[in-house]
Parts: C-alpha cells; sequence; structure tokens
C-alpha cells in the first residue's frame, strides 16, 4: 500500500512539474520600413505575421513574465527586437500596443539619439513605463568575440562594459540581459558578461527558451530565432508544428 501511494505521489509531482514548467519561442526582429532587404518588414507585413501566430492559438509573453515564471504551455512567443531602429514607432501603437505585446528591444547606445535612422533616450524611456524591457546589444554593435578581445581588447571591453553602463544611466534602471550583434560570442564573451553584471544573455541557436530560465542548459546561450524575409515561411511552419503537435498530445490524454 505505501509503495502504490509513493507511485501515486511521484506522478502526481511529475504532473504538477509538467504543468508548472513552459516554454517559449523567442523571434529576433530589426525594422519596420518596409524596405528591399532581408531582415526588414512592412508594418502591415509584421501585422500579418502576428495575426497569423495569434490564429495557430499561440499567446505573447513578456521577458517579466519570464522571470515571474508567469509562464506556462509550450504555446508562447517573445518578440525581441535589435537595433533600436526609429521604425520601431511605425508598429508599436498598431501592433504592439494593440496586441498587448511587451517585447525586448536591444539597443546598442552608441547610436541612440545620434543618428537620423536610431530611436532616442526619450522614445526608449517611454517605451520602459509602457513595460517593455530594455537589452544590451553591444555599444557600437561589434562582433563581440575571441577575435576583438584579441585584437582589440579596450574595444571588446566597451562593447560590454559601456553598453551596460549608459544604459542604466540613462533609464536609472538594472540592464540585466544581453543579445550578441550577429549572434557572434566566445567564451571570454561571456566570462566578460559575468564579470559586467549580465545576468542572461541570447544567442541565435534554434531551440525552445525553458521557464524557469534556471532550467536551461546555459543562461548565457539563450536561443532565439531571427525572423527574416526569407525564413518566415519556415518559422511559421515550426510554429505550426510544435501548434499540431500540442494538440495530439491533449488528444492522446
Amino acid at each position: 500500500m505505501r509503495t502504490f501511494l509513493g507511485i501515486l505521489l511521484l506522478v502526481a509531482l511529475s504532473v504538477s512539474t509538467c504543468f508548472a514548467e513552459g516554454r517559449v519561442i523567442v523571434l529576433c526582429y530589426h525594422s519596420f520600413l518596409g524596405e528591399n532587404y532581408d531582415t526588414d518588414f512592412s508594418p502591415e507585413e509584421f501585422q500579418n505575421q502576428i495575426k497569423a501566430m495569434k490564429s495557430l492559438g499561440y499567446h505573447f509573453v513578456s521577458f517579466q513574465d519570464i522571470l515571474s515564471n508567469e509562464v506556462t504551455g509550450s504555446q508562447n512567443i517573445l518578440i525581441t527586437i535589435d537595433d533600436g531602429n526609429r521604425s520601431v514607432k511605425n508598429i508599436y501603437e498598431s501592433v504592439l500596443k494593440e496586441n498587448e505585446i511587451q517585447p525586448i528591444l536591444f539597443i546598442y547606445p552608441g547610436i541612440t539619439g545620434k543618428m537620423h535612422y536610431s530611436l532616442t533616450f526619450h522614445d526608449l524611456k517611454n517605451y520602459l513605463k509602457e513595460g517593455v524591457t530594455i537589452g544590451a546589444h553591444g555599444y557600437t554593435h561589434e562582433f563581440v568575440n575571441q577575435k576583438l578581445y584579441d585584437s582589440n581588447k579596450k574595444s571588446f571591453m566597451r562593447e560590454i562594459y559601456q553598453s551596460r553602463s549608459k544604459l542604466e544611466r540613462s533609464f536609472s534602471s538594472k540592464i540585466a540581459i544581453y543579445a550578441y550583434p550577429f549572434g557572434s560570442f566566445s567564451q571570454i564573451t561571456i566570462d566578460t558578461l559575468k564579470k559586467a553584471g549580465f545576468e542572461y544573455s541570447f544567442s541565435l541557436k534554434h531551440n525552445f527558451l525553458k521557464v524557469p530560465l534556471a532550467e536551461n542548459e546555459d543562461p548565457y546561450n539563450l536561443p532565439r530565432y531571427m525572423v527574416t524575409k526569407s525564413n518566415w515561411k519556415g518559422v511559421f511552419s515550426l510554429l505550426k508544428k510544435n501548434g499540431v503537435s500540442l494538440a495530439k498530445a491533449k488528444k492522446r490524454e
């Protein structure tokens, strides 16, 4: 009898753990100008993509949701937008806010407010107030890897340390996450990020992000999928396949 009760307890714990844990597909975007290059989408294209994801039953989560362990199930998407292009304004009200999407904006502050194509710190402060998360993306968007460290250590250190200090001074807010420019990094990058006080960083490794974050193999190599014109159909197929697999699993239950 005790053995039987013990087995039941283990099964109950396994089930509760299964439902407590979540998976997130993290998508990486860049700009929304409607220009003819692969990483750019028009506002209309982006809006249609969001509608398509929702039609498959996906929910949009924020990084704060993930940190708070408030994500369950496997049909979750986190939107990230790299570089701080001012075209974020083209989709913020009509797409992001309309669909209650709070993305991560990965910024390299060496250009913020200086170049005509970049968001300003004023813009970013307003987004922060509305629940958007800000992360670092280098200082001037260099390849932050062993090659840069060996050839120009000063520049390497600036990409990590100054990216964080500049953003924290500008927002009076802790910056704990980093996204590798071009998805490029080395062990020296991870070691330096840790020393600089970053807690998490995103690469372009293709996989699901696990929630709680401690379930991921490496907090400095968190996965995400870059979305481009040429691979959108493949990304959508992945989302659809994941949804179909979940539906079959539920039927078996």
